[in-house]
């Protein structure tokens, strides 16, 4: 239900979060965008009061989101060295399901009491009808990473069906490579009838088929899904059964229990492991709809799926084909654009793909926005630099793919030393380093635009006043009203949004409140906002629990930015302060700015 669940809940919305029926689908696989059903919730438990939340270091997935593969050109070697991957080294094999997730603290994880005190039933009905992935690139962000930890179940709900419901909503949200670390090693005799159909969205997303044979057998004992025939067809065929391989897929064609197209991506997939020898070309213009299956299943049979096609698929999508290692570079290239602008991507993954189109190309045949990475990154001096990044900022045509071509420079502009002769650059490279998350650089330059002249300096300072934790920026109401000003001569309109913007967000931040603002406040509309959803995120802020405050902020940031006011952004950073996200929720201000002007 990709729409009727929308960004603002009302009392009787989020109510009937629990007492909605089960939905039951029997589709091929089940699509990941509809409602599905309800896990079964487990007898009571007591569980430990929340830990306090403690600061954790700025999520750099905008930095480094995951692993990607190099290449040799010197837009690689021109980014500073990454960190080792929380990933990379995480547990493959679970036994105990009641405390689940690769990343613990050490690896960047919120830790063992994330969702503590939450109600895991309620927990996992809001995430079956999240919207993903939400607005916000860093709400995104977030959302991963307390889906990622190393969690304890919360109360309500059975140990592998909160485990089927975080990996399905990483899943929805792109984040194909965490939904198989959760699902990948769990002992398969504690799977439920949830955890398996969830597994069978996961694995075939992405493009792991082999990983579907050892659970087919008693997943057609329990589960009513068609998917399941198929792969007892597919993978009778990957173990050298081709006899039964080819009765299965002609029992499943003629009980049309499977479209043909769907038989023959799966006939394809088989043919090429050297099982059933009788795969036919398939044409894209017989269904062009996009799903876990399609996109996985293509992926897995060397199939570059038409651009058509990905024309009316959802970002998640995006996300799935840019983490394979068997989509094509050119796809996973234009993947990158969606999958970083929504969070699933970082700046250093675009880079390196942009590196790896280089090392493929032919002579000659390099991609211009390649070329302008590359100098971007590695141009000899800082105006050539620049002059790279504006020919890939002014390459974007949507909003989508300005934002991820600023993601992308991000890092590159961090590297620009702040200079006076290089003040009439500075806000360009501000907004493209802080949204790739790079604060601490972007505010290295406001000395400089201190000094610079009002309309340049305060272009900048509505920017830096957000990223600022206090004390290098100045803030002033005289400031808003000459920042006001200056915006205005361009769009009155924008520049009225944008300041309330920023006074929302600095007073969700707890900068600013009553006294001298109160007039501002009144000028500019600023007002707060306060409903059922509101109070659910304000008593879990509370109560530390960072679990449940990530998945209600994403909850009420879902559809796009157009329909995001400031004061739907202020409970939230407001909440991410609460339970020690002052970093991202800074981040989220800032990003809340320069998506609405």
């Amino acid at each position: 239900m990709r729409s009727a669940y929308k960004r603002t809940l009302s009392v009787a919305a989020i109510a009937a979060v629990l007492a909605a029926p089960a939905f039951t689908q029997q589709s091929l696989l089940p699509d990941i965008f509809d409602e599905p059903p309800a896990p079964e919730t487990a007898a009571p438990s007591a569980m430990p009061a929340a830990e306090p939340a403690t600061p954790s270091p700025l999520d750099q997935a905008a930095e480094e989101a995951g692993p990607a593969e190099t290449g040799p050109p010197a837009v690689v070697a021109a980014l500073p060295p990454a960190p080792p991957d929380p990933l990379d080294t995480a547990p493959k094999s679970v036994r105990d399901m009641s405390r689940a997730g690769p990343l613990t603290p050490a690896r960047g994880g919120y830790g063992p009491q994330t969702f503590a005190g939450s109600h895991g039933g309620f927990m996992a009905a809001m995430m079956r009808r999240l919207d993903a992935p939400p607005a916000s690139r860093w709400a995104h962000i977030v959302l991963r990473r307390a889906l990622l930890s190393h969690v304890e179940t919360p109360r309500e709900i059975r140990d592998a069906d909160w485990v089927a419901e975080r990996a399905l909503l990483l899943l929805k949200m792109g984040e194909v490579d965490g939904a198989k670390l959760l699902i990948d090693g769990l002992p398969v005799d504690a799977f439920t009838p949830r955890l398996y159909q969830v597994a069978s969205q996961v694995h075939v997303a992405a493009a792991d088929i082999p990983a579907l044979c050892p659970l087919e057998t008693t997943a057609q004992v329990i589960s009513k899904d068609d998917f399941w025939l198929l792969m007892a067809a597919v993978c009778s065929g990957l173990e050298g059964d081709e006899g039964t391989s080819a009765t299965l897929f002609n029992r499943l064609r003629r009980a049309e229990q499977a479209s043909d197209f769907d038989i023959l991506l799966a006939e394809r997939v088989t043919s090429l492991a050297g099982g059933v020898g009788r795969a036919a070309n398939i044409d894209w213009e017989d269904d062009k709809r996009l799903n876990a299956y399609r996109v996985g299943m293509a992926t897995a049979a060397e199939l570059e799926i038409p651009a058509e096609a990905w024309a009316d698929a959802p970002v998640a999508a995006s996300g799935w084909a840019f983490r394979s290692a068997q989509t094509p570079v050119a796809q996973r290239a234009a993947a990158a654009i969606p999958a970083a602008s929504a969070g699933i991507v970082s700046a250093r993954e675009m880079a390196a793909i942009s590196a790896l189109q280089a090392a493929r190309a032919k002579d000659g045949e390099v991609p211009k926005s390649v070329l302008s990475m590359r100098a971007a990154y590695a141009g000899r001096t800082p105006t050539e630099r620049i002059t790279a990044m504006r020919e890939i900022w002014d390459a974007a045509e949507t909003p989508t793919e300005r934002h991820a071509a600023l993601i992308a420079t991000g890092p590159a502009a961090a590297r620009i030393e702040p200079s006076s002769a290089l003040a009439k650059e500075a806000p360009a490279l501000i907004e493209s380093m802080l949204s790739a998350g790079r604060y601490n650089q972007a505010l290295a330059w406001w000395p400089v635009l201190s000094a610079a002249d009002d309309p340049l300096k305060l272009e900048g300072w509505a920017m830096l006043v957000l990223a600022d934790r206090g004390g290098v920026v100045p803030l002033e109401p005289n400031l808003f009203r000459a920042a006001y000003r200056t915006l205005a001569e361009e769009d009155e309109t924008r520049a009225r949004a944008g300041i309330g913007s920023i006074l929302s967000s600095l007073a969700g931040l707890g900068r600013i409140s009553g006294g001298k603002w109160s007039s501002l406040f009144e000028d500019f509309g600023v007002d707060s906002r306060e409903d059922i959803h509101t109070e659910a995120l304000a008593r879990a802020a509370k109560k530390g629990r960072r679990g449940e405050v990530a998945v209600l902020s994403a909850i009420g940031l879902q559809g796009g930015w157009s329909g995001v006011r400031p004061r739907d952004v202020r409970p939230i950073l407001d909440a991410w302060r609460q339970v020690g996200l002052g970093d991202e929720a800074r981040m989220l201000a800032v990003e809340a700015y320069l998506r609405r002007v």
